[in-house]
């Protein structure tokens, strides 16, 4: 096709009316700084023109352009300007065969929330929120206030988005040959759509994959009715090698007709994915590589009762998944394990790594290994077990709290791997720590664990409530006296381990 030489945004003149304490409109405001982002990308030859749809003349409509569109209740269906789009649309789908890459010509700008029923050539598109939910009532407001952290996160992030979106499809037909990527699906990860407190981090998260040149779906918002939604969200996760998923306070809106949110049919349907992936996977030589991270958010305070049996089955339902692990980290940490996993392969492609203050265990020592799994505020304490351990003849392995946190969870994940016995600490940690590091042991197969753990357990060092029928059913001991350290707290466990010579 022809470069592109135009860029043309359409919108209703309603959309530009002078905003109070501004002599300018919304729509002059975007066209201004949207020319200046292009400008700094160095597009200074491409022509930007602003078009109201009563001003749209149908010869404007090339093949060579790309249309903006901004959207609000004053755009109706049977505006001349609109149906004139609509028609431009349907002739480059049907020109260029439904190719994605070249309906991404049209984007899609929301000035503030907009029914899409009577426009479905529309929800294909690429679209960016340039509105903000009040955090008080829950209800959308238009922008217009343009500075400040309120407009950065919601307004000037997304229009970064809209220019880095142009920029890399003029990129993409500036090259007169395309470079077929080797495995575009070993690139490729599936960003669940999530509740309303997780926007802004999904959005964070989305622009971070992007700008390591990773593709992200899905590339639009989910819109339909369950089984329209079913059938997108299975296309997108074969398409991808790792599946993402964001957990907050809000379960999300239900769809339409359903009490399940969104966000729990993606986590639903992913985990089936995966199982079905498992089942197919035993049966070729060529094995389809597949992950899940789920990311539950640390700063959790008002959460409903469903949400939390919503986050409990979660957690349940991880454990018994191999390619499944749940994380309860920072956001910035969640970045760097989730771009770790894809550059590495993640537990598909392991590769030993050296690592300061880390060495390999020795292949000539065959003394039992015991991972004494504790937080970083309690490692001084735990050091009384460590050296018991160590009298007795025992190796012991702890976790590394410095350096990268990718270096961090390979540690962990080596050490579970290698480890003939566990032993968790629980002096100033939570319940909810313990339960994600059992969650870790009954998957450390997973991290390419070959032998049977001997034994497991969980060392209190106070009197703590914790559910004895849940880490009885996992098989692990309950150890401690609650009282200061004796050897004899660990007789039990012990006595396992001499039994398994």
């Amino acid at each position: 096709m022809s470069a592109i030489e135009k860029i043309l945004v359409v919108h209703s003149e309603e959309d530009d009316i002078a905003i109070q304490g501004d002599d300018k409109g919304w729509i002059t405001n975007f066209f201004k700084f949207l020319s200046s982002l292009l400008l700094h990308m160095n597009y200074r030859d491409l022509l930007l023109e602003s078009r109201s749809l009563s001003q749209l003349k149908k010869s404007e409509l090339k093949k060579n352009i790309i249309v903006v569109l901004v959207v609000s209740p004053h755009l109706t269906v049977e505006n001349k300007g609109y149906q004139m789009i609509s028609s431009w649309l349907k002739q480059i789908v049907t020109t260029q065969k439904a190719s994605q890459d070249e309906v991404e010509r049209c984007l899609i700008v929301h000035k503030i929330v907009f029914n899409f029923q009577n426009f479905p050539e529309l929800l294909k598109l690429n679209h960016y929120q340039l509105y903000e939910i009040d955090n008080v009532t829950g209800m959308p407001r238009e922008i217009n206030r343009f500075f400040g952290s309120d407009a950065e996160k919601n307004y000037w992030m997304k229009l970064i988005d809209l220019s880095f979106d142009i920029s890399r499809y003029l990129s993409s037909k500036s090259k007169k040959t395309e470079v077929k990527s080797i495995n575009k699906r070993a690139r490729t990860v599936y960003l669940a759509e999530v509740g309303k407190d997780l926007i802004i981090q999904r959005d964070m998260m989305r622009r971070e994959l992007r700008s390591h040149g990773f593709e992200v779906l899905p590339k639009n918002a989910l819109t339909g009715n369950r089984e329209e939604m079913e059938i997108t969200i299975k296309n997108n996760l074969s398409n991808v090698r790792l599946s993402l998923h964001l957990i907050g306070e809000d379960y999300g809106d239900s769809i339409e007709g359903h009490e399940l949110s969104l966000v729990d049919l993606q986590n639903e349907m992913a985990n089936e994915y995966s199982d079905n992936l498992i089942k197919e996977n035993l049966k070729n030589d060529k094995k389809k590589q597949f992950g899940r991270l789920i990311w539950i958010s640390q700063s959790i305070k008002n959460i409903t009762e469903r949400q939390k049996i919503f986050i409990e089955n979660i957690k349940t339902e991880a454990a018994l998944y191999e390619e499944t692990e749940v994380l309860e980290v920072d956001l910035e940490e969640m970045k760097s394990i989730v771009i770790e996993e894809i550059e590495t392969g993640g537990r598909f492609h392991s590769v030993n790594r050296a690592i300061s203050g880390y060495a390999e265990p020795s292949k000539t020592d065959s003394s039992k290994i015991i991972y004494l799994i504790l937080d970083k505020e309690d490692v001084e304490e735990g050091q009384v077990i460590a050296k018991a351990l160590k009298k007795k003849g025992f190796r012991v392995v702890q976790p590394i709290f410095e350096g990268e946190l990718v270096d961090v969870r390979y540690i962990h994940q080596e050490n579970l791997k290698r480890c003939d016995a566990a032993i968790i600490y629980f002096g100033n940690t939570s319940e909810a720590w313990i339960r994600t590091k059992l969650q870790d042991l009954m998957k450390s197969p997973g991290f390419g664990r070959v032998k049977k753990m001997i034994a497991k357990a969980v060392y209190f060092r106070d009197e703590k409530k914790i559910d004895s029928n849940y880490l009885k059913k996992n098989n692990t001991m309950i150890l401690g006296g609650q009282a200061v350290f004796k050897l004899l707290h660990l007789k039990s466990f012990l006595e396992l381990l001499e039994s398994k010579k």
